[in-house]
């Protein structure tokens, strides 16, 4: 009777330390299953990562305040907001990674008048900063109503791409994006923006920059500007039209720009015979817009048309250049030459045989060319001639 009891006794005491074995194992589960301090972070079994609720809720509040006329954001419903429109996650620990909220159709930009005038107005919210892991912003074509360019914006310090791009900001870019040092991709042009730089210090600490897009922004005031983009080593595009660039005095420092494929300082009358020597390193060089510059001169056109062994499309019109069309085309030296405008100068003379290369574009209308030419012209352009 006593050892039947004592037998009982025992076998209720092993099944007690099993349960709190059983216990303790799922406790352990648990944590290890949502991670430790990651409450919000919802793991399901067969899917490597879903969404934070924390940041779920911030892109319902940013959400809140974007014009949505079109019901653009009819996805952003259920749980897992990295299926949603526009946003994207790290596969591995659910943060979001990407906010794509740009103008979601095809436009000319001629166009973007007419579309800012029906756009109704938006708002950065500030939940923008508790995406922390993001990389990848596109703010591009919306109407934030002439707000400021949100300072917020500078502690998204992961970010690699930007796009601000006529999304109706005006005022000054906060020398805070100098935080930004990852940024690989920045475009802050806009037609109907009133944004401004007067220093271009905090360009030089992204150094990794590769596209950089300030068409329209005033840089009058911005007289570093030249020594602080030349000195971005990982530059391929560069786009600075019709932005008062400030006049750059010689001696010009040694050029560095060695991975610049498009250049366009389009609409600025500062740019100088000086500059256009300094260009003819930019051995890389495809793409060279130069419209509309006011002061370039035949001379040194010649100097770095000679240099430029890989240009694709070349834009020199409304500059009224002087002097014999020969002078540039037997000048230029790459032979992949596609695109060239030359169109409103005061250019004379003839077309040398065999100087038109492989033109598929050629526009010389507005000069004062020998019209016994036309014939050359007409038989040595595949595609599109305008005389």
């Amino acid at each position: 009777m006593t050892a039947a009891g004592s037998g009982s006794f025992q076998d209720g005491r092993i099944a007690s330390k099993r349960l709190v074995m059983l216990v303790a194992l799922l406790l352990v589960s648990c944590c290890l299953g949502h991670g430790f301090g990651d409450e919000d972070h919802v793991e399901v079994e067969g899917i490597s990562s879903s969404c934070m609720e924390s940041e779920r809720r911030a892109l319902l509040a940013i959400k809140s305040d974007m014009y949505d006329p079109d019901n653009w954001f009819s996805s952003w419903t259920g749980k897992d907001c990295c299926g949603w429109r526009g946003v994207a996650c790290d596969n591995t620990t659910g943060h979001v990674t990407k906010l794509d909220l740009h103008y979601p159709y095809t436009y000319d930009e001629w166009d973007i008048p007419d579309i800012m005038e029906t756009m109704g107005g938006s708002k950065v919210n500030p939940s923008l900063q508790e995406l922390k892991q993001l990389k990848y912003l596109d703010l591009s074509m919306n109407n934030f109503s002439h707000a400021p360019v949100p300072k917020m914006i500078a502690s998204l310090v992961h970010l690699e791409y930007l796009n601000l791009s006529n999304a109706m900001f005006d005022g000054p870019i906060p020398p805070q994006f100098e935080n930004l040092s990852n940024l690989h991709y920045l475009d802050l042009h806009g037609w109907y923006d009133d944004l401004h730089v007067d220093d271009l210090d905090w360009l030089s600490r992204i150094p990794s920059l590769k596209y950089l897009d300030m068409r329209y922004l005033n840089l009058s005031k911005a007289t570093n500007w030249f020594y602080v983009i030349n000195f971005i080593p990982e530059l391929e595009v560069l786009r600075l039209s019709d932005t008062d660039l400030p006049y750059v005095p010689s001696p010009l420092p040694p050029f560095n720009l060695t991975a610049i494929a498009t250049l366009d300082l389009s609409w600025n009358s500062n740019i100088t015979s000086s500059m256009l020597r300094w260009f003819s390193n930019a051995t890389s060089l495809e793409y060279l817009d130069l419209s509309d510059c006011g002061n370039l001169t035949i001379e040194p056109l010649q100097v770095a048309l000679a240099s430029l062994i890989n240009l694709k499309e070349l834009d020199l019109s409304f500059n009224s250049l002087e002097g014999e069309i020969r002078e540039i085309l037997n000048n230029v030296s790459s032979r992949g030459l596609k695109h060239l405008d030359l169109s409103c100068n005061q250019l004379s003379g003839d077309i040398p045989p065999g100087s038109l290369g492989d033109l598929e574009y050629l526009d010389l209308s507005g000069n004062q060319l020998m019209s016994s030419y036309i014939y050359l012209l007409l038989w040595g352009i595949s595609q599109t001639c305008d005389i």
